[in-house]
């Protein structure tokens, strides 16, 4: 069996702060909270009790989801027994919570075993929820009003840190995306049968269903891909005909225009899809400059160089045809330099009023122009929102816009209009709900700073921590830099033993590299009890969840290949690839630009998700880093293709 070190405390989970204490082996509902704000309200309370213990006798709530339901979602709206309510994913407590819209009172909530990622409701009133640190798939029924708890139904293991859910329109297909996992599976809705499980590139999030339910479209968090995905109940899995990458036209594109050169620009922070029922898919999402690795900066990338380093873009997709429409590729040509960007889109939906589109860091949604052909290009309003809004859903009938803030824990509603006059809200409320697992105020305020995009002390282009490392992971880029080219590094799970940092191994703690970090960004520089905080919570990120070995012999034989003298990946790496040796090498990797031979020893935790590889990430894969690099670091000509394989699986492991 593998060792696996957990070195950290699991405080924290993509964009949500959660305490050790969140695998709960017992599924329990608890009491209805007053919200801080409107503490004047009677609450509307549900006794303590374990979900589904014995009946009431009571007849079962009716549930009628609204359309946009089925597309997954931290909040998802539905109509229970004649009153508006919000079904939210709670990251931070791992709870389900159910909150009357009308009034802000919680109704209930439930904790179903793990840390809820997304929601999605099926035309029968149940809900289907992700848990991503357990790494399955919950289906609840119940309502969760006082009459009728939320009961859980069914519960199956599936890839890991499974995130994004959509359901066909019949409420047949289920899609679910696994962001670490690499996996989109399809699933029977009602048993949760597995029809097929496709391998795709990293970090797949967002997911939508045609509205003919042939096809799910997969956005990913890094890179340029978006898939399009037959769902076909005969494929079978890995079957060609199941499933095709379609690159989203535009983004390998040169965008911007500087005089006569034209810069090239990478797509990231594809976290959210929006589906119209016109068959119109939203994919907003940032592009951004990073430099020409080859070339010497004096910091990060393009914003170090009087360009933007990131700017927003919302590109459309054709469902019907499974292709991104071409006029919705451009950019404006005064798009950079505008303020309020949106520099981290994280949830989206389209609705008469155009395009939502919840922006962390910033705290604001954003209003688009759903029928313009660049509907980044036309603005038509912004509200401010408590910190930390991941969910955003919409209330057509009422026209409103109902927003979860994980980070401050509220729910927000928005007036929005009916779509036929962009406006101001009429009205604009928050509730807040009381924390049930307590995380340090130190820890809250670092995910914010974490999160911050127009904080000049982190840089001086409106970059967030964020941006280059999405919960906490890595953004695949390679950015040009005073020392050469770097590739971004993965933070969660891998700064605990693995000093000293940067690719040079300059600095000999976290707080020395803050610190030279921020001065490339073009940052003023954080100090005191912000910089502290800021490293409480990157030091406490929390690791993503184990995936499940597929060749366990074959992962033991690699072990083995690791630690053996011939090979001598131990020798540098530790004897599990957790514990670096903190020394330079040169490895005979140096580049272009590369200021210096020697290169730090990185840590090999979770080193099967976090391609590519190399400083410059010269190599794409695990594969071509073992073969290609023999000689130069470890010894791997010696192996068999047989042995190649059972290292390979064995670095995946970890």
């Amino acid at each position: 069996m593998v060792h696996r070190s957990r070195f950290l405390l699991p405080l924290l989970v993509g964009t949500a702060a959660v305490t050790a204490a969140c695998a709960h082996p017992s599924v329990e509902a608890t009491s209805a909270h007053a919200p801080g704000a409107a503490a004047a309200r009677t609450p509307h309370r549900v006794a303590s009790g374990r979900v589904g213990g014995g009946g009431s006798g009571l007849a079962p709530p009716v549930v009628h989801p609204f359309t946009a339901a089925r597309d997954g979602a931290a909040i998802v709206l539905a109509e229970l027994d004649g009153r508006t309510v919000a079904y939210v994913a709670d990251e931070d407590d791992a709870l389900v919570r159910v909150i009357d819209v009308e009034d802000g009172r919680e109704l209930s909530s439930a904790r179903i075993g793990g840390i809820p990622g997304q929601l999605a409701l099926r035309k029968d009133g149940r809900l289907v929820v992700t848990l991503r640190d357990t790494s399955q798939l919950v289906v609840l029924s119940g309502g969760g009003s006082a009459e009728s708890k939320l009961t859980v139904d069914k519960r199956v293991d599936i890839a890991a840190d499974p995130v994004g859910l959509a359901l066909s329109p019949d409420d047949a297909v289920l899609v679910v995306t696994s962001g670490w996992g690499r996996a989109v599976t399809v699933l029977d809705a009602e048993t949760l049968a597995v029809r097929a499980e496709h391998a795709v590139a990293r970090e797949p999030r967002g997911v939508v269903v045609s509205n003919d339910g042939k096809r799910a479209f997969v956005s990913h968090v890094v890179g340029d891909k978006l898939d399009v995905i037959t769902l076909d109940a005969s494929a079978e899995p890995g079957n060609a005909k199941a499933k095709k990458a379609l690159a989203v036209d535009g983004v390998e594109h040169f965008f911007s225009r500087m005089g006569s050169n034209e810069q090239k620009r990478a797509a990231c922070q594809g976290f959210a899809l929006a589906r119209a029922e016109t068959g119109r898919i939203f994919a907003p999402h940032v592009l951004v400059f990073t430099g020409d690795p080859a070339e010497n900066s004096s910091g990060y990338g393009g914003g170090s160089e009087g360009r933007e380093a990131e700017v927003m873009h919302i590109p459309v997709i054709d469902e019907d045809a499974a292709k991104v429409i071409p006029e919705s590729t451009g950019l404006a040509a005064g798009l950079e330099g505008v303020p309020g960007r949106c520099a981290l889109p994280r949830a989206a939906a389209v609705g008469k009023a155009g395009l939502f589109v919840t922006c962390l860091g910033d705290n604001v949604v954003a209003l688009f122009d759903a029928d313009a052909v660049n509907p980044h290009d036309v603005s038509l309003g912004r509200w401010a929102v408590p910190a930390g809004p991941v969910g955003i859903a919409l209330d057509e009938a009422h026209s409103r816009a109902v927003v979860w803030s994980q980070f401050a824990h509220a729910m927000t509603t928005i007036a929005i209009g009916d779509g036929t006059t962009a406006q101001r809200p009429l009205a604009l409320s928050s509730v807040t709900f009381p924390r049930e697992t307590r995380a340090s105020a130190k820890l809250e305020r670092g995910r914010v700073l974490f999160h911050s995009t127009g904080d000049d002390r982190i840089s001086g282009d409106g970059r967030a921590c964020a941006s280059c490392h999405p919960d906490g992971r890595d953004d695949t880029l390679v950015w040009s830099s005073p020392n050469g080219p770097r590739q971004t590094p993965m933070l969660a799970g891998r700064l605990s033993g693995a000093a000293p940092y940067g690719w040079n191994g300059d600095a000999s703690d976290v707080s020395m590299h803050l610190v030279s970090t921020f001065k490339r960004l073009g940052g003023k520089g954080l100090t005191g009890d912000d910089k502290e905080a800021l490293m409480a919570y990157v030091s406490a990120l929390r690791p993503p969840p184990e995936r499940k070995l597929k060749d366990a012999p074959a992962v033991s034989r690699g072990q083995a290949i690791f630690r053996s003298p011939q090979a001598e990946c131990s020798s540098c790496h530790g004897t599990d690839g957790d514990l670096p040796d903190g020394v330079s090498h040169d490895v005979k990797s140096r580049s272009g630009g590369d200021q210096r031979v020697k290169f730090d020893t990185p840590s090999l935790r979770f080193v099967g998700g976090s391609a590519p590889y190399f400083h410059d990430g010269r190599y794409k894969t695990l594969g071509a880093l073992l073969t290609k690099s023999d000689g130069k670091m470890g010894h791997t000509k010696h192996l068999a293709p047989t042995e190649l394989a059972d290292l390979e699986a064995y670095l995946e492991s970890l």
